[in-house]
């Protein structure tokens, strides 16, 4: 591993934490060592509320991940979400002073401190600072102004915030199984990462992240995000109705939910019958799918509704040529892609991590689009801002200039 930098990516969950190790070699390539999963204990609705079960949880599956790869790692990179996150857009502008009125990395740079010049609650905090695109003298559309020429530049911006209470707990956790953080990272632009494609982000595409505790969405549009928030609901609340109004265990009702669930009912036949498990030994009985699908869908029309209710206050449906695309566990109940492309009136189908150096096939799943993306993430900016091997003698070559449009490409 001599002259490789090793990476880990952590995603607790509410139903499972996972853990993955990679490693990115001189010449910039990504390579996955070893990924591991268990069961959370102690996170409800994607937020820890109890740090002593989580923490043991997050220790097992880091010494079973460094096990396998056969390293131990010293930071890790971590991802959050839920209903606590805010996207806010935001503009800077800030004017020109230079004599050759060309436009540097120092405006560029002042232009993102006024746009984060606003009054945040002493609640939340910034986590990321995405640029969108920038206008220079009224010319709007531009993607990268280094070395352009005005004498007025206004950057647009999306502020995602969180909530500091959440991502402190989540830091201290950490910190208190031995590592340090070394970044924490919006889930939605993890899953992103490993799911979209740059041309999807160009013509407009809405990507949602459906957890057990947790649903996420971010929303792309001509290459930048235009939006992101999420709600504290998913699987788990689609199991508890089906416990609730069946009179089931939760175990018996996931095990029917994963079974025969389905969760738009006019693709369900009338005659189709499901089994229904009994408790005590006794015999099991049938019931009409339908009738479990009256369940499921109104749970997963109320998730979609709201996460499209925040949405449409800030931006209109149109422009979305990409459809939606749908990832985590919740993804995976039938009918979930028909009932998404139905309530959003666009078409909806289902995402998957793509193909790095060292995974099994098994991983390339709805599941895993986080924690493989906060992987993906973390390299792309290695090679991006901090250039080794035939890359950095590349970007060396080019000069200051090139690394810092490196730098503004990883955030449109």
């Amino acid at each position: 591993m001599a002259g490789e930098k090793m990476l880990m990516g952590l995603d607790i969950g509410s139903s499972r934490t996972r853990a993955v190790i990679g490693s990115v070699n001189k010449e910039g390539q990504l390579m996955v060592d070893s990924i591991c999963e268990h069961p959370s204990e102690g996170v409800r609705s994607g937020s820890i509320v109890n740090i002593e079960q989580t923490l043991k949880t997050i220790q097992t599956v880091i010494n079973e991940a460094e096990l396998q790869a056969g390293a131990e790692i010293s930071e890790v990179i971590v991802g959050i979400g839920g209903g606590h996150i805010i996207g806010i857009p935001s503009t800077g502008v800030v004017g020109i002073s230079s004599p050759e009125q060309e436009i540097k990395r120092g405006d560029i740079f002042r232009s993102l401190e006024v746009a984060r010049a606003f009054e945040l609650p002493q609640d939340r905090e910034i986590l990321h600072t995405l640029v969108q695109d920038f206008q220079i003298d009224g010319q709007s559309g531009i993607k990268d102004p280094i070395d352009m020429l005005g004498h007025r530049l206004e950057s647009r911006v999306l502020i995602v915030t969180a909530s500091s209470a959440i991502s402190q707990n989540q830091r201290k956790c950490i910190q208190r199984s031995g590592l340090n953080v070394a970044r924490v990272v919006l889930q939605s632009l993890a899953d992103a990462e490993v799911v979209l494609s740059t041309e999807e982000k160009e013509m407009g595409t809405i990507l949602v992240n459906i957890g057990s505790g947790t649903t996420d969405m971010i929303a792309y549009r001509n290459g930048a995000p235009i939006f992101t928030g999420g709600v504290n609901l998913g699987g788990d609340d689609v199991t508890n109705d089906i416990a609730y109004i069946l009179n089931k265990t939760r175990a018996t009702a996931e095990q029917i939910k994963r079974e025969s669930g389905h969760s738009y009912v006019p693709s369900v036949s009338n005659e189709e019958m499901i089994i229904i498990p009994q408790v005590g030994g006794m015999p099991a009985i049938k019931m009409p799918k339908r009738e479990l699908s009256r369940i499921i869908e109104p749970r997963m029309a109320e998730i979609f509704s709201l996460l499209l209710d925040a949405f449409s206050k800030e931006h209109e449906g149109s422009g979305f040529g990409g459809g939606i695309v749908l990832v985590g566990g919740g993804a995976l109940l039938s009918g979930v892609t028909e009932l998404a492309s139905e309530l959003f009136r666009m078409p909806a189908r289902l995402g998957f991590p793509e193909a790095i150096g060292g995974l099994d096939r098994s991983y390339i799943n709805p599941h895993y689009t986080t924690v493989l993306g906060l992987l993906k993430s973390e390299a792309r900016r290695l090679r991006e801002n901090q250039p080794t091997g035939k890359v950095g003698r590349k970007a060396r070559s080019q000069g200051p200039t090139s690394k810092l449009k490196g730098f503004f490409r990883t955030l449109f």
